[in-house]
């Protein structure tokens, strides 16, 4: 076959590629793209279709090879462009920035490179030469919430609080969705929460000063010095203590629940003990009465945040989660209003070889069980000299909690220090 019927065959492919995808047949169309590039590995335009369709469809590692494809047969802004931003959502961002460099040196006034260099520097950390980069985008797209959202967020880490307000207020006037109008008064409130430290920041303070979130820990901590954990096994006794903080916080804080529910098998031992020692019904997730109160959804290990999501959507009004241990931070950014500690690798939990070996009869009986075991730990647990020490972390010093928009509760205006 001579080069100019290769070239011919591979147009050929292409165009059905192109006529599929518009049909929305999307493999016979990633078939064509394919057969074309064999055809005529020089053809630009099928290795960008390709990507593109890779990018589409969430195949975003398949999309960078096609990109960097596109990039080595024609040096040109656009293909380093779209070859960097692909590599942005990977992580990848030594390489991403190689591309974006090069796209400025093919245009060095570029606003959009100079935007995702920004984006690049503030994943790393490095918020000064983030807002560096930000100097002209935020003139160029001044009607740009993400762009405002961003220059909060280099403001914020950089504890020039005022002005990351003013960024923050910018980004929520332009904002287009509730979501994003959420997202952005979770920002506003962390400078509050902020505001409320003057000491070396702790995990547990920035689990709070981000999120709002409590942080109670486990046996294997203070309730203060709390660290992510890696490729851990729950004991019951670190169940029991951080039961035990849970009840301590929720009685002082006059939490009022409707009743307590779990998404899952292996966090029922969980939810079954928290519901006895609150003196709440354990209600099935997928037969939940019409209730006024919040319910309580408990997880022992989550490896999912869509569970929690899902589970969310069930209730019949908003409730706050509780996570023993956080297991998908590499995943998802979500965290419930409540969490023990947060686990990096494996994670599992005392009974979960247990419940396993059981058929469906067995794990009931079997989860009752456990969770006498548990509420007998809780109750004969010596407590902590530390506790209402604890509890005061919450209850006076630092009452901003995600919790509080969820029981219909506020935090006064100056928290007590």
């Amino acid at each position: 076959m001579t080069d100019e019927t290769r070239r011919v065959a591979g147009r050929r492919h292409l165009r059905y590629g192109l006529a599929f995808e518009r049909t929305q047949h999307p493999e016979a169309a990633v078939d064509q793209f394919r057969r074309a590039i064999a055809a005529d590995p020089t053809l630009r335009d099928a290795h960008n279709a390709l990507a593109f369709h890779y990018q589409q469809q969430g195949l975003l590692a398949k999309a960078a090879d096609a990109f960097a494809a596109v990039a080595s047969l024609a040096d040109d802004y656009f293909a380093h462009f779209n070859l960097g931003f692909v590599l942005i959502e990977l992580e990848r961002y030594d390489e991403a920035e190689r591309e974006f460099r090069r796209c400025l040196e093919l245009d060095p006034g570029d606003v959009a490179a100079q935007l995702e260099l920004a984006y690049i520097y503030a994943a790393r950390g490095d918020y000064e030469t983030a807002l560096n980069f930000l100097t002209i985008p935020r003139q160029h797209y001044y009607d740009d919430w993400g762009v405002f959202h961003l220059l909060g967020r280099c403001l914020f880490h950089m504890q020039r609080f005022d002005e990351a307000r003013q960024a923050w207020q910018q980004s929520l006037a332009l904002a287009p969705t509730p979501e994003t109008q959420l997202e952005l008064l979770s920002c506003l409130q962390s400078i509050e929460r902020r505001r409320e430290f003057h000491a070396t920041i702790s995990h547990k303070d920035e689990l709070y000063i981000h999120e709002g979130v409590i942080c109670l820990g486990s046996a294997m901590d203070d309730g203060f010095t709390i660290r992510p954990l890696s490729n851990y096994r729950f004991s019951e006794l670190d169940v029991a203590r951080t039961i035990q903080r849970f009840l301590a916080l929720a009685r002082s804080s006059e939490w009022r629940f409707g009743g307590v529910t779990t998404p899952e098998l292996m966090s029922k031992p969980l939810a079954l003990t928290l519901a006895q020692l609150l003196n709440l019904p354990l209600l099935s997730l997928h037969h939940l009465p019409q209730l006024s109160e919040p319910i309580l959804i408990v997880m022992a290990v989550g490896h999912s945040a869509d569970l929690l999501t899902i589970a969310r959507e069930r209730l019949p009004v908003p409730g706050p989660g509780f996570c023993l241990a956080v297991n998908w931070t590499r995943q998802s950014k979500l965290l419930p209003e409540i969490i023990g500690v947060i686990v990096e690798g494996q994670c599992t939990v005392p009974w979960e070889e247990e419940l396993q070996s059981l058929d469906t009869a067995g794990q009931t009986d079997h989860i009752k069980h456990i969770a006498g075991r548990l509420i007998q730990m809780v109750q004969t647990l010596p407590g902590e000299d530390n506790l209402p020490r604890q509890i005061r972390y919450y209850t006076r010093h630092h009452r901003r909690l995600a919790i509080n928009a969820l029981l219909h509760t506020s935090p006064p205006d100056h928290p007590a220090e």
